[in-house]
Parts: structure tokens; C-alpha cells; sequence
């Protein structure tokens, strides 16, 4: 048997991975356009700020040794081309010396990843102006910031990217300016919620202009200044991008595989496309919402892994299932911890639930032990049964436990009562009798 992967960053690696632990007798090749495999993608402003000290930190394996470890061949800066899905060869060339060659295949998968949007603002081409996608964009940022003496920083977009490097950026000194067409941070939480955060951001220091987008950048060469729709006028030593990214599926659609909605590729739950032997995972594929059973798509280095691990099973003659996605996601703003899972109200009520938010706040440990932190919590309830569809954490130390835990019951059809019930650990440093969770549930079931 011949499995070809494409793309060698979490989705990839992880299908070559457990394609080798599935057969021992496979022959398993990956293609891969960049110069690293198997990098943490999530941990890059990590490193651009020094808290990640190294390169080498966020690279979790260098071809040789996964080649060593997993017997597979790796083959970076090989570009596939084409996908010849009657035929299942694929073309592919070599960006280092030009020379183009074929790989015949018994089984594909295909994790291309996804894209940053850049969109063709005036003045987009000029030095300075970054989008933070691979672990060499963040050595460019950091080559910048070095070279040019860095004071002032702009984000475009105040997502969870967005916000992380504002935090990266303000820790290396630099003054931090952050636009959002939305007329708050954090698009997809709650308006309630998110204004916790711009609170946050405000009193280190981050200037935010929500509610207006960017028009075009000026500067002689380099980024000098960046100006608004609203004609609002920013001066910038560097600007980085982080709007968004798309799907990179476009070379499976030139192959006949099937692209849903979304822009991704479609996959059951084999993570299979529509054409038998070839599969799709990662920032390419889509994913099936576990309480809405749509089709979605939500790029996170945890999905990947996941689909991943699924993929190159079934590709090796497994019988595997993804199960689906709640969209749960973390970030870390500065001293605040932020998550969500499930549905908003928004989502809830468009699915025809006759849902509720009910918010608390609570503390992280017993409030008489030194440290305590103040956690929000906002549950999305069905009225009709109680049962918990959404939530988002907003705190400091120990938010992240309860969104997990949060996630867990709403992945479990959990009610509010059940969430008071259940037997959850304490102790002073860590909980109080009460838990924030149990807390959640105890004022729903009253409300609902």
C-alpha cells in the first residue's frame, strides 16, 4: 500500500503518524512547500515574544527525525500541483531546484491547511506589513522588530490571534494599536463578555478602534502609517494582519473533491471526500457540529490532530470515526484566560431552541486564600429541558478547567441540575465548596 500525504504541519503529521502505527508495511510519503514540518502553529506568538525562547521550541520535529522515528519519507519544499484523482497521481515540483515529478498513490490525504487573508488594501505590498501563518512568518516578524527598532505596532483584527500578539507585541515594549471592523473584540463571543476583555486590553495599555476597518497603508518603502475607513490616521513601524484565514482546498476542487459551503472540503465521518481512498483533514477540511449536526468549518490545531489521527487510520485500512466538533477554543489576554464552547445565543435560537444566557461571576479558589481571581461564566440553556448548549469563561487562574468541564457537559446533553450535582473536586487552592460550575448551574435552574 501507497499513502501520500499532503502537507506535514499537525494535520499531516499526525495522519502519517498513525498510519505507520496502523501499517507496519505502508509506504508513507509526504509532500510538504515549506522548510518545516510538524511546528506548533499556536505557540508562534509565543515565541515572537520570548516567552518561547527558541525556533526550535515550537518545531516539534525535524524531517530527519521523523523520518527516523516513523519510517516515512518527507520530502520539503515539494509543491503538489495537481491531483489526478481517476489516475490517484499526484504531480508535484521541487521549489529548490525546479524539477517536477508524479507519486502514484493508493490512498491521499489531503492537509493543505489554510490561508491568511490579505486583501488588496492600498499600500498592502510595503515592508513591514506581516501575517503570522508558518513558523517563517515569525521569524520575518521577529527579524523586523530586531532590525528596525519597532515602537509601534497595529493589529487588523481583533481575534484570538489578533490579541495574542497584541499581548506578544506590548511585552517586547512596543506601543499597540488594534482595529476591528465589529464594534468589539472577539467577534464570535458575547457583546457582555467581550466588553470584560477590551477592559482588560485597555488598562495595559492597548489603544482598540472597534467599529471601523482599514482603508490603506501609507509609507516611503515601509509601513508608516495605517489609515481607517473613517479616515482616522495611525502611524505604524509594522502592521500585521490577522483577519482571518480561508481553506486552502482549491487544489482538491481542480481534482473533482467535493468543497462545501464553507470553502473547505467536505468529509464524513471517516474524513473521507467524496472520492473513495481520498481524505481531507485540518485547516482544509470540514468538521460536523455536534449539536446542530451542520457542516462546519473552525480551524483549531486540536481538530487537526484529531482528524488526523482518524485519517491516516482509515487510510491504512482502519475503521475510524471523527465524531464531531463543540468549536471549543482558549486564549490566553494578558492576565485573563478566555474560552468558549458550543453555541452562542445567537446559534441556539436559529436552531429553533427556546435558549436562555444566564451570566455569574465567582471565584476561582476559596476567596480567604491568597491569589483569588474573579471567573465569569456565561451558559447557554435550553428552556424547554434545561440542558446546557453554549458557554464562555472569562477569568483568571482555573477558567480554563471550567470551560473543559463545561465542555464536557455540554458535549453530554448535561442540564442545569446536573451541573449543580455534579462531583466536582475541592479544595481552598483550587475551588470553593462551590464550584464557579456548580455555581452556573445553581442560578440556571432557578432561572430557567
Amino acid at each position: 500500500m501507497k499513502i501520500a500525504v499532503i502537507g506535514a504541519v499537525a494535520a499531516g503529521t499526525s495522519a502519517a503518524a498513525k498510519a505507520r502505527r496502523t501499517n507496519k508495511d505502508a509506504e508513507i510519503v509526504i509532500f510538504e512547500k515549506g522548510r518545516d514540518i510538524s511546528y506548533a502553529g499556536c505557540g508562534l506568538p509565543y515565541y515572537i515574544s520570548g516567552v518561547t525562547p527558541s525556533r526550535y521550541n515550537v518545531v516539534m520535529n525535524t524531517a530527519q527525525d521523523f523520518e527516523e522515528k516513523y519510517k516515512v519519507d518527507v520530502r520539503l519544499e515539494h509543491e503538489v500541483t495537481e491531483i489526478d484523482s481517476d489516475e490517484k497521481i499526484l504531480y508535484y515540483q521541487n521549489l529548490v531546484n525546479g524539477k517536477e515529478g508524479g507519486y502514484e498513490f493508493d490512498k491521499l490525504i489531503i492537509a493543505t491547511g489554510a490561508a491568511p487573508i490579505k486583501p488588496p488594501f492600498e499600500g498592502i505590498d510595503l515592508e513591514n506589513i506581516f501575517t503570522l501563518r508558518s513558523v517563517e512568518s515569525a521569524d520575518q516578524i521577529k527579524d523586523a522588530v530586531k532590525r528596525d527598532d519597532v515602537k509601534r505596532a497595529v493589529i487588523i483584527g481583533a481575534g484570538l490571534i489578533g490579541l495574542e500578539m497584541a499581548e506578544s507585541f506590548s511585552e517586547l515594549g512596543m506601543d499597540v494599536t488594534v482595529i476591528e471592523l465589529e464594534d468589539q473584540v472577539l467577534p464570535p463571543f458575547s457583546k457582555e463578555m467581550a466588553g470584560l476583555v477590551e477592559d482588560h486590553l485597555k488598562e495595559k495599555g492597548v489603544e482598540l478602534i472597534l467599529g471601523d476597518g482599514v482603508d490603506h497603508f501609507e509609507g516611503e518603502g515601509k509601513v508608516a502609517k495605517v489609515v481607517t475607513g473613517s479616515g482616522r490616521e495611525i502611524e505604524a513601524d509594522l502592521a500585521l494582519l490577522s483577519i482571518g484565514v480561508k481553506a486552502n482546498s482549491k487544489l482538491a476542487e481542480a481534482a473533482g473533491i467535493e468543497v462545501g459551503d464553507t470553502g473547505a472540503i467536505k468529509v464524513n465521518e471517516k474524513l473521507e471526500t467524496n472520492i473513495k481512498g481520498i481524505y481531507a483533514v485540518g485547516d482544509c477540511a470540514e468538521s460536523k457540529d455536534l449539536l446542530t449536526n451542520k457542516d462546519v468549518w473552525v480551524p483549531l490545531g486540536s481538530t487537526a490532530n484529531k482528524q488526523g489521527r482518524t485519517a491516516g487510520e482509515n487510510a491504512a485500512g482502519g475503521e475510524a470515526k471523527h465524531y464531531g466538533i463543540l468549536k471549543t477554543g482558549i486564549t490566553k489576554v494578558f492576565d485573563l484566560t478566555v474560552a468558549k464552547t458550543g453555541l452562542d445565543l445567537e446559534e441556539a435560537e436559529a436552531e429553533g431552541i427556546n435558549a436562555a444566557a444566564v451570566k455569574v461571576k465567582a471565584h476561582n479558589h476559596a476567596s480567604y486564600y491568597p491569589g483569588t481571581d474573579d471567573i465569569y461564566l456565561r451558559g447557554i440553556f435550553d428552556r424547554k429541558n434545561g440542558v446546557i448548549v453554549g458557554a464562555e469563561v472569562i477569568g483568571g487562574d482555573g477558567s480554563d478547567k471550567r470551560i473543559d468541564v463545561l465542555a464536557a457537559a455540554i458535549y453530554n446533553r448535561m442540564t442545569a441540575n446536573e451541573l449543580f450535582q455534579v462531583d466536582l473536586a475541592y479544595a481552598p487552592p483550587f475551588s470553593g465548596p462551590k464550584d464557579a460550575v456548580a455555581i452556573l448551574g445553581m442560578v440556571a435552574e432557578k432561572k430557567l
